[in-house]
């Protein structure tokens, strides 16, 4: 590089208002949204459906997860996709075409793990069973349907 070329882009980087802010801005344009880049690459693309997990009674009357399991009802969701995903996985297929039985057994092996964490003084009074379902809800031009509930496992205490 020539002596001139060397002084005025020396020149041009003292005269930048912040010079390392246009270094990083110039970088992260060429990278793109590139992982590890990106400021929240879990909702690069956000799906249409949502589903959530709950345990019910015997009477399909709803129960609060936190007091009975110490846990949520969003972690518990978690749970059963990596049950799910071990299922399915192997198999190469996504966790999203898992077969009734394989929604099945992940959701046993999700109530045989909550049971064992059960919090006996706060089951409610009259309690003889325990369902695990899975719901979900889609959003569309109509506003947000849901399907039915579908009942995965169920246990007798």
């Amino acid at each position: 590089m020539s002596p001139t070329l060397v002084s005025r882009l020396s020149a041009f980087w003292r005269w930048l208002p912040f010079p390392e802010m246009t270094v990083l801005v110039l970088a992260l344009f060429i990278i793109k949204e590139q992982f590890p880049f990106s400021n929240f690459p879990m909702y690069s693309n956000i799906s249409d459906e949502a589903d959530v997990v709950y345990v019910t009674n015997q009477n399909d009357e709803p129960l609060a997860m936190k007091a009975l399991f110490k846990t949520s009802s969003g972690t518990a969701k978690k749970s059963f996709n990596t049950e799910l995903k071990k299922l399915t996985n192997p198999q190469g297929r996504p966790s999203e075409e898992a077969t009734p039985e394989e929604l099945a057994q992940a959701g046993k092996t999700m109530l045989d793990m909550l049971v064992s964490r059960l919090e006996k003084p706060v089951v409610p009074q009259g309690t003889t069973a325990l369902r695990f379902y899975r719901r979900t809800f889609k959003a569309g031009e109509s506003g947000v349907g849901n399907k039915d509930a579908l009942k995965l496992a169920e246990v007798t205490l």
